[in-house]
């Protein structure tokens, strides 16, 4: 049941975490890692995690990889010092603590795996399967007032038919302790059943202070003002995005991101920047700006939707020149065709130059990430699907793409939960047929 996982952190995710933020060879090495790791080429896999790791030290996901890995070829010890490094260089980083529980499990470390599956099921309350890990941990080192209510969360979440042996185990331990189920549906909050502090390590993992690079911000934002002059904005939403990135604290990064993005029309990108940028500032002039701007776009998005793609406008639109945004059509729809003649190639460069006619295009990312699968490019098309539901987290087709390449690399338990998640959308762009599919497909899965 509890088989290792790792999270694919597609390229922009990994850059938004602020954590050891990757150069670009630390981050194609990273790729190369994936795809070897997904094939079973160990020996190859940790050479490219080392490569991405010496370019650019304390890289979360590269850390990740490399114990996942030491793990996989038996070296369960090698693998928990990599995952702990994960973890304090990227406190948020779910599949880092997720891997540190079950490897220090296996290690018979039940104090450290105790740990890590608290800090797993504060940022993952849904899944069952960290409360069960976190429940024989507890269990392990005798302290039933802890173990008691982590089993019940398990049981009270776990509604998968093929996970009911686990379910019966995890009931016997409570009956073994003097307790019961809680009655169906009565998950107990992630909050009641974790403590705000736990003993059973000698000292806590204290999160990384995260580096910061206030002058590449500054440069990058003359950048972006510079270019909103031209009238670029898409070059000055990725210049603001860098800035954002070498400073995530940056409340003139966030605001004038999302002032960038509100001019393209991701009107639901931009609210969500100006309401980080407001949770990090006491300045009343910035804050009721902010606010201004929030209500402005929000209704917008009540007229158009949160994104020119969800009021169902053609690639490339947006404020560019006719020129540009025909270019970018041009590009979308010949990669659709290309991949639909089973050109993956030619689909993947046509899709390339749509992306960057368009860089926050949804729709360019999932059908590139169509063609990665036809080349077999998995990690790759994982990075694509994730960027896409960045861009649209309302939309069901990089669901399925995602539920694919998960399958395709190994990742059955969380394939399986995205083609549950693809089959129950009633997202506009959800495919009966596909559903369908969706539904047989997790139930072999399982």
């Amino acid at each position: 049941m509890l088989v290792l996982r790792r999270f694919v952190i597609a390229l922009s995710a990994a850059m938004l975490l602020g954590a050891a933020e990757p150069s670009a060879a630390a981050r194609a090495a990273f790729l190369r890692g994936e795809s070897a790791l997904a094939r079973g080429r160990w020996d190859d896999a940790a050479a490219a995690y080392r490569e991405a790791l010496a370019e650019t030290p304390g890289y979360p996901s590269a850390l990740n990889g490399l114990g996942s890995v030491l793990f996989r070829k038996g070296q369960v010890q090698a693998s928990l010092t990599h995952f702990r490094e994960a973890a304090r260089a990227d406190p948020d980083f779910k599949m880092a603590w997720f891997n540190l529980g079950y490897a220090a499990r296996k290690a018979g470390d039940a104090a450290t795996a105790a740990q890590a599956y608290e800090r797993y099921t504060q940022l993952e309350p849904g899944d069952p399967e960290g409360f069960y890990g976190l429940g024989e941990s507890y269990r392990q080192l005798g302290q039933k007032d802890k173990a008691v209510p982590a089993y019940q969360a398990y049981i009270a979440r776990e509604q998968r038919k093929g996970e009911q042996v686990w379910v019966n185990k995890a009931t016997e331990h409570l009956k073994a302790m003097g307790a019961q189920p809680l009655p169906p549906g009565a998950a107990q909050p992630a909050s009641q059943v974790l403590t705000a502090a736990s003993e059973v390590a000698p000292a806590r993992m204290a999160p990384a202070d995260r580096t910061a690079n206030p002058a590449l911000a500054a440069a990058r934002i003359r950048d972006g003002d510079a270019l909103m002059k031209e009238r670029r904005y898409r070059e000055a939403a990725f210049a603001f995005l860098d800035a954002s990135h070498a400073d995530a604290g940056h409340v003139e990064a966030l605001f004038k991101l999302g002032n960038a993005l509100a001019v393209l029309g991701y009107y639901g990108q931009a609210v969500a920047q100006w309401e980080r940028a407001t949770a990090l500032t006491q300045d009343a002039a910035i804050r009721q700006s902010a606010k201004e701007n929030i209500d402005r776009a929000r209704a917008k998005m009540a007229q158009s939707g949160a994104s020119p793609q969800a009021a169902g406008l053609a690639p490339g639109s947006g404020p560019v020149a006719d020129t540009t945004r025909a270019q970018a059509r041009r590009a979308y729809e010949q990669g659709v065709q290309r991949i639909a003649s089973k050109d993956f190639s030619g689909a993947l460069t046509s899709l390339t130059q749509a992306i960057q006619q368009e860089p926050m295009l949804a729709v360019a990312y999932v059908a590139r990430g169509s063609a990665n699968i036809g080349l077999r490019r998995y990690a790759e098309a994982a990075a694509d699907y994730q960027f896409a539901l960045e861009l649209e987290p309302g939309s069901a087709s990089p669901l399925y793409g995602l539920a694919e390449s998960f399958r395709a690399m190994g990742r059955s338990l969380e394939a399986r939960g995205l083609y549950e998640r693809y089959a129950a959308s009633s997202a506009a762009d959800a495919r009966p047929q596909l559903q369908e599919e969706s539904r047989q497909k997790a139930a072999r899965l399982r």
